[in-house]
């Protein structure tokens, strides 16, 4: 996308809103090889000198609601102004961010559509990636090879997304679950939407890049040591991550073509084997008496929390953004779970 025009209605730029800037530019510079400006607010990435993405801290309204880290998806317009006024007359929406200035050539306006999935309008020339980035088959590792919008239902946004770029949607695939591309004016196909169940998608709705990487399985390890985790294969040649600090994305092996279609297969992602368990021991502990199994409850809660870096407590505990807490509950987990262990084999 290399002029202002010719990327009009085309996303063009990834940004992560984040709570540790360090921490996010070590992982991803691990994960995909980027190289960042040093003390920077706003840090771009860049892959072989080309602009990749940026990272910056989490905005204090976002904060103060608790938002976990997520990546931002951009989309090109010629009329900030104009733009704004036809999202903010569709029923539904929320304009989080009014138009302001970026720098001197960019303004941004921060939109949330009425399916709740946050986006970000820009009209300039600084926020822009290379045009391979809108190509699966050219995008090298480190690029967004394609976007995705996972909605409980397409007519929340089909109608919206029209008005506003005039973009079209159509099914490509009904099992295992409703897939639609999402089609440009000039026919050029701009993202994927897909009518996932709850699930699969969390209980955020959001614009989710998909990111090449030279392969899967070096991926995997890359995401386990840069202290994130695999939530979901797709089972296309698509992975959904997330790093340590919970922003969701995908990756994709450079120039696959089994994720270019986005046509998925059936689900066998890994059964929640951990939480079974767990409903076994309870079941154990009370029914049966046998008090061993709280301990063996709380050492699976411990281990969960110190694996995933979020303790649920009530309420989910951020290891990186509430540590006292976030420790406080893992020791206390694992205090217990040895107590109540070491009393049921009478060690004391």
């Amino acid at each position: 996308m290399g002029d202002d025009m010719t990327s009009v209605g085309h996303f063009t730029w990834t940004d992560l809103s984040t709570y540790d800037m360090a921490a996010a530019k070590t992982a991803y510079s691990t994960l995909f090889g980027w190289r960042f400006e040093q003390d920077a607010t706003y840090a771009f990435a860049t892959q072989n000198g080309d602009p990749a993405a940026a990272v910056f801290p989490m905005p204090e309204f976002l904060a103060k609601i608790n938002m976990p880290s997520f990546w931002m998806s951009y989309v090109q317009v010629d009329d900030l102004d104009k733009a704004v006024d036809i999202a903010r007359g569709h029923p539904g929406t929320i304009i989080e961010i009014e138009p302001h200035d970026f720098d001197g050539a960019t303004r941004i306006a921060l939109v949330r559509d009425p399916a709740g999935a946050g986006f970000t309008l820009v009209q300039g020339s600084t926020l822009m990636a290379p045009a391979s980035q809108s190509s699966p088959h050219q995008a090298i590792p480190g690029q967004v090879l394609r976007r995705y919008h996972h909605v409980p239902d397409i007519t929340l946004i089909e109608g919206f997304y029209g008005a506003l770029f005039g973009w079209s949607f159509h099914k490509i695939a009904e099992t295992p679950w409703p897939v639609y591309d999402i089609r440009h004016p000039d026919g050029s196909l701009v993202a994927q939407a897909e009518e996932v169940p709850e699930t699969i998608r969390g209980k955020f709705r959001y614009w989710m890049p998909c990111f090449a990487v030279p392969s899967l399985d070096g991926a995997r390890s890359a995401v386990q040591r840069i202290g994130g985790e695999i939530t979901r294969d797709l089972q296309d040649g698509r992975l959904m991550a997330a790093d340590s600090q919970g922003a969701a994305f995908m990756i994709q092996a450079a120039g696959d073509p089994a994720g270019a279609t986005a046509t998925p297969a059936t689900d066998h992602s890994p059964r929640p084997w951990r939480a079974a368990l767990g409903l076994l021991c309870i079941w154990l502990a009370v029914v049966m008496e046998l008090p061993l199994f709280w301990g063996v409850l709380f050492l699976l809660w411990s281990w969960s929390a110190l694996r995933a870096g979020r303790a649920d407590f009530i309420d989910p505990v951020d290891r990186q953004r509430n540590p006292l807490l976030f420790w406080g509950l893992s020791a206390t987990w694992i205090g217990l779970s040895l107590w109540m262990i070491g009393a049921a084999l009478g060690l004391f």
